[in-house]
Formats: C-alpha cells, sequence, structure tokens
C-alpha cells in the first residue's frame, strides 16, 4: 500500500469550521446525533449553559452543510483512496502548501509565490503535482481556471524542488472526477486524467528518479503537510 502523508486540503479546511469532535468528514453525522442527544438527556443546575453550547455546535454543523469543500473532500478522498492501491515504492502527500523565497515570472507578470497542490506522488516514476476537481458540468468556477490552477502549482513545486534534486521534472496532472475536463493545447505541460485511469497513467511512466534523490525529496515534502 502507498504510504500517505497529511489529509485533503479542502477536508482540513472543512475540519476547521465545524466542532473540534469532528476528526473527518465522516464524524459529521455522528457527531450532530450525539450532540442532539445531550441536549434531550442533560439535567441539572448548568443544564441550560450546556445545552447551549450544544445547540451552538450543531449550529456550526448545519451551516456548514452546503460547503463547497464537501464536494472538495469527497473528490479528493477519492483519488487518496485510489492511489493507495500503489505499493510502498509511492509515497503521496496531501494538502502541500510551498512558498518560495521571492517571486518568480508566470506569464509575463511576476506574481508566483507559492501554491496549495492537493496530492504530490513521489515515486521511482517520477515526481508528479495532482490538481482534483470535482466540479459538475454547470460548475461555474471563478478565479484561475483548473488548467492554469495546476500549471502555476506545478511550477512552484518544481523551482522548490530544484535546490533538492538538481534538474528533477514534474508532471503536472490535473484529474477530473466527473471525467468532464479535457486536454488544453494551451497548456500543454498539464496532462488530463481521470480517478479510473490515474494510477496506470503514474505506473505507465518511465522510472527517472533514484532511490537517493526520491529520499532527498520526501524528506523535504514531509516538513510542508499541513495538518
Amino acid at each position: 500500500m502507498a504510504i500517505i502523508y497529511g489529509i485533503a486540503d479542502s477536508e482540513r479546511q472543512l475540519l476547521n469550521q465545524l466542532p473540534g469532535e469532528v476528526k473527518n468528514i465522516d464524524d459529521i453525522d455522528r457527531v450532530k446525533k450525539h450532540f442532539e442527544k445531550k441536549i434531550k438527556k442533560d439535567t441539572g443546575f448548568f443544564s441550560g449553559i450546556r445545552k447551549w453550547n450544544y445547540k451552538r455546535q450543531i449550529n456550526k454543523i448545519e451551516k456548514n452543510e452546503d460547503n463547497p469543500f464537501h464536494a472538495g473532500t469527497r473528490g479528493e478522498n477519492k483519488v487518496i483512496e485510489e492511489l493507495m492501491k500503489l505499493n510502498d515504492h509511492y509515497h503521496v502527500f496531501c494538502g502541500l502548501r510551498i512558498g518560495l523565497p521571492n517571486y518568480v515570472t508566470y506569464n509575463g507578470q511576476r506574481n508566483l509565490g507559492s501554491a496549495q497542490m492537493d496530492v504530490v506522488v513521489v515515486c521511482p516514476k517520477g515526481v508528479f503535482m495532482i490538481e482534483v476537481k470535482n466540479w459538475s458540468n454547470n460548475y461555474t468556477h471563478r478565479g484561475l481556471n483548473p488548467y492554469e490552477q495546476t500549471d502555476r502549482a506545478g511550477r512552484v513545486l518544481w523551482i522548490f524542488l530544484q535546490n533538492k534534486v538538481k534538474g528533477v521534472r514534474v508532471t503536472n496532472v490535473l484529474l477530473s472526477i466527473q471525467g468532464n475536463l479535457s486536454y488544453n493545447k494551451d497548456y500543454r505541460a498539464v496532462f488530463v486524467s481521470s480517478l479510473d485511469r490515474i494510477n496506470q497513467f503514474i505506473q505507465k511512466r518511465e522510472s527517472t528518479l533514484s532511490i537517493r534523490d526520491g529520499k532527498k525529496i520526501i524528506n523535504s515534502l514531509k516538513k510542508k503537510v499541513t495538518m
């Protein structure tokens, strides 16, 4: 089984907005029912204060029921579960945030200084930066388009790793959970894949990374995982 570091970035951001008792997305319903039972059973002199707190925690859960991070978390977790099927030569980093010491030029503007990365895979086949999108056909994106987002993140990762392993290559992958994104000729450095093809896509690449260089990269990325 592949070695996993961290959790999906969208899940981490969602959990930050929920009660502390929610440790992962599957805990949400259980924790809500737990608080509802507490409200019914709690008695005593200070029960009013405790019930108020229980209701406040329930409100946090209900307020975030339509949070878009739910879809993002489900999509990223599906990808992580699929990558886990690979053997332990594959190291899967989730929710990386990498900042560069200085801004660099991207598309003619000096505006690229950091990036958040959904998944990065390090293995003998190389380094793969995977941007996950769980978009329906009627989803309207705001801000960067997914191809540019993938390309920018891959560029940040490549620059960061040059100080660890000179000349290392990074393969940029835009993974569409819904299978509704296709190759974009304006972003030739961005491969498009799907959930059912991602493992095969990685495994079919030629082995380019030595054990020594792989360890250097793995050790440097461990420090960038956001929990």
